[in-house]
This record gives structure tokens, C-alpha cells and sequence, in this order.
């Protein structure tokens, strides 16, 4: 799977993120770009979807993302099928 940008949803503001295949690692700058988020997708089949940031992030601000990260890669694949 090539990398791909996804858009998620915080605080009703959409912010872009850069989706790669496992192992690659690339950051993408959100938050105005006060921090760094990565986003690593192993695999279509077990629906894991394993991220990272280098910054300190409250603890509710990274449930939020990682929903967020889980919906817009869910959306996506949804419309390339």
C-alpha cells in the first residue's frame, strides 16, 4: 500500500496526516506545527493501526486522535473497495 494523506477531525478543525505501510515511519506536522504525529498502517487484513507522536499531548487530546486516525483510514479504504 503507498502512503496516503488522511484528514482527521479534531476539535471540529480537520488536520492532515500522512498514512505509510509498516515498517516506514514519516512525520507530518499538525497542531499549527507544534507537533510531530506518525501514523504507521501494518496491514489491511488485522485492522491495526500502530502511531506515535514525539511531543507531549494530553492524554484526552490522543483518544481523540487516535479515533480519528481510525475512522479516516476506515473511510478511505471503505472508498477504494
Amino acid at each position: 500500500m503507498e502512503p496516503f494523506e488522511i484528514l482527521i477531525d479534531i476539535n471540529g478543525n480537520d488536520h492532515p496526516l500522512l498514512a505509510v505501510p509498516f515498517p516506514e515511519e514519516i512525520k507530518y506536522n499538525i497542531f499549527n506545527g507544534l507537533d510531530h504525529l506518525c501514523a504507521v498502517w501494518p496491514s489491511v487484513e488485522n485492522e491495526q493501526i500502530t502511531w506515535m507522536t514525539d511531543k507531549n499531548v494530553q492524554k484526552e487530546l490522543l483518544i481523540m486522535i487516535g479515533d480519528g486516525i481510525e475512522k479516516a483510514i476506515n473511510d478511505k479504504l471503505a472508498a477504494n473497495q
